[in-house]
């Protein structure tokens, strides 16, 4: 499970039970991650503040994270914002999936013709990370790019995580998401559990509304592995375009023989 280290505090608590945590470092991948939670330019006050860091910390971690090229920083607003190296850290991991391009074919057939968009992401933490996506192509879906990170509470692809790890994790995952984003979780409780106790009987995740802009969407965890995690898999249509129950009975389907088709060609044995 990937650590929450959203303040100082936090990184106080993990250094008490582990001498071997890097604090510092730990505190300017802090500040990188706070472009994750609001993508927009900081100055260095607004960073002290949210990450609860001296401003003289966040200084010179914001000066050696320009230098290095992940931050920049614009003189006329004096404001920093993420910088091209973040995004070039990102190309090694999106290259290392091969199955990216091997199975987007396939997938950007099924957007079609579902007139929606079929996504592939892994999970991080509390959330999602999209590695792949295509769309309808005479379609305005608005759907994740590439790089997008989105929560495991509104999102069928991370309701699909949840019902794939262990009831001991599930737990866990759960008590988390209380604690940081107990709006987030309250919103969408009932739709977590009933995509939890229905999935074994469907043979995929459902979220009906919670992902935001009207979209329904399915989701499985696939059998693939890329490292220690499994690739998930989703399918997205417009809720005045497809209703849930249609969702349920034609999309969740047709995405559940997509994913046994690229665990096949991943080498994947079928059970």
């Amino acid at each position: 499970m990937i650590r929450q280290l959203l303040h100082q505090s936090d990184v106080d608590v993990v250094r008490e039970s582990n001498p071997n945590f890097a604090g510092t470092l730990a505190k300017g991948l802090m500040i990188l991650q706070a472009f994750l939670r609001e993508p927009r330019p900081y100055a260095n006050s607004e960073l002290a503040d949210l990450l609860g860091l001296p401003r003289p910390t966040v200084s010179r971690l914001c000066h050696t994270l320009m230098e290095l090229g992940y931050l920049d920083h614009d003189e006329r607003i004096d404001r920093y914002f993420i910088g091209p190296a973040a995004v070039a850290l990102g190309y090694p991991y999106l290259s290392s999936i091969p199955l990216r391009t091997q199975a987007k074919p396939d997938i950007q057939a099924l957007a079609n013709q579902i007139r929606g968009a079929v996504s592939i992401g892994v999970p991080m933490g509390l959330d999602v990370l999209y590695v792949e996506t295509c769309s309808y192509r005479h379609g305005i879906l608005a759907r994740p790019d590439v790089g997008a990170v989105r929560s495991v509470a509104t999102t069928a692809m991370g309701r699909a995580w949840l019902y794939s790890i262990d009831k001991k994790a599930r737990t866990e995952v759960l008590k988390q998401l209380k604690a940081l984003r107990p709006e987030e979780l309250a919103r969408c409780e009932s739709g977590i559990d009933e995509s939890l106790s229905m999935q074994g009987r469907r043979g995929f995740a459902v979220n009906v509304g919670d992902a935001g802009f009207g979209v329904n969407g399915v989701a499985l965890c696939s059998r693939i592995r890329h490292g220690s995690r499994h690739l998930l898999f989703n399918c997205a249509v417009p809720g005045n375009q497809m209703s849930p129950e249609e969702m349920i009975s034609h999309v969740g389907p047709q995405l559940v023989s997509l994913v046994r088709r690229c665990e096949l060609a991943a080498g994947v044995e079928q059970t």
